[in-house]
């Protein structure tokens, strides 16, 4: 019998084709409950956005911070037929190993795989290797905090861009919103604060409020569940899907 077999777990990620997490915990012995929180989407091109981008062989370094940061920054390029064999020539940032494997995707190699978990500890890592004549372009989402932004404003030059957006779903009633009702499942997982925050909201409007297990990747996600005094019972310690899914085993097997 495999270690998880028999453990309900319900992923609020956003649906994709292959999900290393979910794929991971069913190989477990898992059973995974699909109930996205959120589905993102590419941002429009307007006329600073193509400035930039039409512009990029300026910059020394190219920053990601998430998988869909890469993704939807390289579609733009294909947009607007720029060659994307240019960005293999710069010094890429990523955080976790998922990103720094989308990166590898488009025939580009990671400088700099973050070791840490959010965007404070991939602070601490790229400031050791710039230098303030350095360009540096940020590709995030339009959620994402400004902490890095702010954080190398006085160690270089630094421009971002919001490549893509979160869009919320919504529900009324399904099968999953009863089944955590009814106290029906092992553990929730959360990978983004605004995953979390929708849940939250649908919880609420459903009349819901019950200790949920849960269990999230960073210690920003964290910190948006404390705020509504919800505390994950596993914060991964690392951002890959391996290490997330290792550490709701880890739990489960030992609660």
């Amino acid at each position: 019998m495999s270690s998880l077999t028999n453990n309900i777990i319900i992923s609020t990620r956003p649906l994709v084709e292959n999900d290393a997490i979910k794929n991971h915990l069913k190989a477990k012995g898992a059973c995974v409950l699909d109930f996205p929180m959120i589905k993102t989407v590419g941002v429009g091109l307007d006329e600073k956005l193509k400035s930039i981008l039409n512009q990029v062989d300026k910059y020394e370094w190219i920053v990601f911070t998430s998988k869909n940061g890469v993704i939807y920054f390289y579609q733009l390029l294909t947009v607007l037929n720029i060659d994307s064999k240019v960005i293999s020539t710069k010094k890429i940032a990523v955080i976790g190993k998922s990103t720094g494997e989308e990166v590898l995707k488009h025939n580009a190699n990671p400088y700099l795989i973050s070791s840490g978990r959010d965007s404070e500890d991939l602070l601490a890592e790229i400031k050791k290797e710039i230098t303030p004549t350095d360009k540096v372009l940020l590709a995030l989402g339009e959620l994402a905090e400004n902490k890095l932004e702010t954080g190398l404003n006085n160690s270089c030059i630094v421009d971002r861009i919001n490549v893509y957006k979160t869009i919320d779903l919504q529900y009324t009633t399904n099968d999953i919103i009863e089944r955590i009702r009814e106290d029906n499942y092992q553990i929730i997982l959360f990978t983004s604060p605004s995953g979390f925050r929708n849940f939250y909201k649908i919880m609420s409007a459903n009349k819901i409020a019950s200790t949920f297990r849960m269990a999230c990747i960073g210690t920003t996600t964290e910190k948006e569940m404390l705020k509504n005094n919800c505390q994950p019972l596993v914060v991964s310690p690392k951002s890959d899907a391996e290490s997330f899914a290792n550490a709701i085993e880890k739990y489960l097997i030992n609660k």
